[in-house]
């Protein structure tokens, strides 16, 4: 299902763009009024090679994951406009080009990771909202009389426009994610970069946990599970750890 909001000739400009790119313009605005305390004026460059990493691996990883589709419509394949961003993928490869930046101009890589820590919880609720119009990450259908119709269910569509009494996973995504974003905006100057960032990749990561248990979508499955919750369940780990770790770490880098 693609939210069509405006069409211009040929091109279509869809809710989800705009939904998605809203959330990173106040990201960016977010990042920019933390940086001016810790005058941190190269965070620009890092934000941009960051969203560079995280596009391309994070499509990559999408097209790959549907591979069948994409065999038959390979010309969609790179047009991000109509959505299909892997969250884990555009995460590694954010992280690992902001890494790659760090490391080539001599800046720690965790001051400015936990400098975007804040900004990223913002733009992945804008995610959340942008999936809303999309039908990404939809809901499992749920029966009408299993008692959880009303504040967890609702007449909620598909990817592909299908409306049916589901679990409202993107709600709950958007939500859960503006609170981890509150936290870390917080946090922001009070605690060290590193655990900040480990703490809320966590957040984020147990976010994702709760809305997959309510997931609908196709996954790939390992022993009956789904990868994703998987991956996240990890992430949920190593995030707690690392953070833990990191509580008496006072070089904000």
């Amino acid at each position: 299902m693609s939210d069509i909001l405006a069409r211009y000739g040929p091109y279509f400009l869809y809710t989800y763009t705009v939904v998605l790119g809203l959330g990173l313009v106040l990201a960016l605005v977010m990042t920019a009024a933390l940086a001016r305390r810790q005058a941190a004026v190269a965070w620009p460059d890092g934000a941009l090679v960051a969203a560079a990493g995280a596009l391309l691996l994070g499509r990559v990883v999408f097209v790959w994951l549907n591979a069948e589709y994409f065999s038959e419509n390979p010309a969609e394949a790179w047009q991000l406009q109509l959505g299909g961003l892997n969250y884990h993928g555009a995460l590694l490869g954010g992280l690992a080009a902001l890494g790659l930046w760090a490391r080539l101009t001599g800046r720690s890589f965790y001051r400015y990771a936990g400098l975007f820590a804040p900004g990223l919880a913002l733009l992945v609720a804008g995610g959340w909202a942008a999936c809303g119009f999309e039908g990404c990450a939809y809901g499992r259908v749920v029966a009408p009389g299993d008692g959880v119709a009303g504040i967890l269910a609702g007449n909620l569509p598909d990817n592909l426009g299908v409306f049916a009494l589901r679990y409202r996973t993107q709600a709950v995504g958007l939500l859960m994610s503006l609170v981890v974003f509150m936290a870390a905006f917080r946090a922001y100057g009070r605690v060290p970069p590193p655990r900040l960032f480990w703490a809320t990749l966590a957040g984020l990561s147990l976010v994702r946990v709760v809305v997959a248990l309510g997931r609908g979508d196709p996954a790939p499955v390992v022993g009956g599970w789904r990868l994703d919750l998987l991956v996240d369940l990890g992430l949920l780990g190593v995030g707690l750890i690392a953070a833990y770790r990191a509580r008496g770490n006072a070089n904000h880098g």
